[in-house]
């Protein structure tokens, strides 16, 4: 299942890659126009996807492996958040990494609608296990560069900076 998913994502990139990139709604970075949407580098989608691509084929995201870790020890989402695009504050919803992550799950799962797979090669079940696999292997994703951004540590409003959310 994994080598087939794999080869049916790579055949469908560009396709994924253009529905996460115009269907991901981020806010503008601190100082902008109110209403402003915020931008994320088309290097980041192509990279993420790699990544994503690269945890499903290996089977395993929690593993750290070269295809996981970003190429830069600071993290991708620190090269363009603050910059580009900046995290809302006190709204969970509006945190750049979640956006990503749940426009990236839609963007996948796009290609596998009843419109786009026309020759049903993938069945209902199938399709259920391809998410499955997809939401797995973006959380590994997502989950290693929560881990390395640099903003969260700099905001007890992050829903993922351990010493804001531990109450005594």
């Amino acid at each position: 299942m994994h080598a087939r998913l794999a080869s049916y994502l790579r055949d469908n990139r560009d396709q994924i890659i253009e529905n996460w990139l115009t269907e991901v709604e981020i806010p503008a970075p601190a100082g902008s126009s109110e209403g402003e949407s915020g931008v994320v580098p088309y290097e980041f989608y192509t990279s993420a996807f790699d990544s994503v691509l690269a945890i499903i084929q290996g089977g395993n995201s929690s593993a750290e492996t070269a295809a996981t870790r970003p190429t830069h020890e600071e993290g991708q989402l620190n090269r363009f958040l603050g910059l580009t695009c900046e995290c809302r504050d006190h709204c969970f919803g509006g945190r750049v990494c979640l956006e990503l992550q749940e426009a990236g799950l839609d963007a996948f799962m796009s290609v596998f609608s009843e419109e786009w797979d026309s020759e049903h090669e993938f069945s209902a079940l199938d399709r259920e296990c391809c998410q499955d696999l997809i939401q797995h292997a973006l959380s590994g994703f997502f989950g290693r560069e929560v881990e390395l951004c640099i903003h969260r540590a700099r905001r007890d409003d992050c829903p993922f900076n351990a010493e804001s959310n531990v109450r005594l």
